[in-house]
């Protein structure tokens, strides 16, 4: 079972050292940089503010590390407090010294991104990547780890399928992470550059959105008739898998239609299945 970190970081990081053996003041070249850190990009303008309140009262929440060997510790949350630390000049940083496996590291560092607002999509979307492909987490996992719903979770990584390009514009800012989503919409790669490039000169996502509907070819489909005895049974399994199913009668058996949005997706509803997926 999943060990639920969302339920706040006061339980994790005391605001202030609290006493006990696992709080310490280190050495900043003690501290290497943590392999698990989701954040690939900092704020100038943010670093400039955290020096500033740490040039006026200190370093006043400790740093998490765990050990690694012979005085050296990995940092596993508090990258931009040591970062402005070290900026500063400060040689000694108050830290919590925490005994993690690989998973709970990525976690930790995660969750702590996640619960202060550091992280923007892209950097966000890559850390729930990694739970998923290294770790083995299902969607539903993360989303109670860190307090999001699996939509989300699954909207957030589907934007890793974009070009690269594209994936910048939402790290940089260029465009929302609204735009990035009604891009996922088109298949066409001419039709979606082109509304990547209209979208960063100002388009709203609801403008966005608008043209996208125009871009999209229309198909006229006859109306699918739900015989009554099935609509229960189809309704629970989308309630069980978390997606659109449809249950299609013949007159001799029939199909059944499961909706997918991406690899992790389709994992996902496989080991729902109870299918093996390796």
């Amino acid at each position: 079972m999943t060990k639920r970190l969302g339920r706040g970081l006061e339980e994790l990081i005391p605001s202030a050292p609290q006493g006990g053996s696992n709080f310490v003041m280190l050495r900043t070249e003690q501290i290497r940089a943590g392999r698990f850190q989701p954040r690939t990009s900092m704020s100038e303008s943010a670093l400039e503010e955290l020096k500033a309140s740490i040039k006026k009262s200190g370093v006043i929440e400790p740093v998490i590390v765990r050990p690694v060997a012979h005085g050296t510790y990995e940092l596993v949350a508090g990258e931009r407090r040591l970062r402005a630390s070290e900026a500063l000049g400060i040689r000694e940083v108050p830290a919590l010294i925490k005994t993690l496996s690989d998973k709970e590291a990525l976690e930790w560092s995660l969750i702590e991104n996640v619960q202060r607002e550091n992280l923007n999509p892209i950097e966000e979307a890559k850390g729930y990547a990694r739970l998923i492909e290294e770790f083995g987490y299902t969607q539903e996992q993360i989303a109670a780890a860190v307090g999001k719903d699996r939509v989300t979770i699954a909207n957030l990584t589907r934007v890793l399928t974009l070009p690269a390009e594209m994936q910048d514009g939402v790290r940089e800012g260029a465009i929302s992470l609204g735009h990035a989503k009604v891009l996922l919409s088109l298949e066409d790669r001419a039709k979606r550059e082109e509304l990547f490039r209209r979208a960063k000169e100002g388009l709203s996502v609801r403008q966005t959105e608008m043209l996208a509907q125009t871009a999209l070819p229309v198909r006229k489909r006859r109306a699918r008739r739900i015989d009554p005895q099935l609509k229960p049974l189809e309704d629970e399994l989308r309630r069980t898998l978390g997606t659109k199913v449809a249950l299609v009668a013949r007159r001799k058996g029939g199909r059944i239609i499961i909706d997918y949005f991406s690899h992790d997706d389709l994992a996902r509803i496989l080991r729902a299945l109870g299918v093996p997926t390796s």
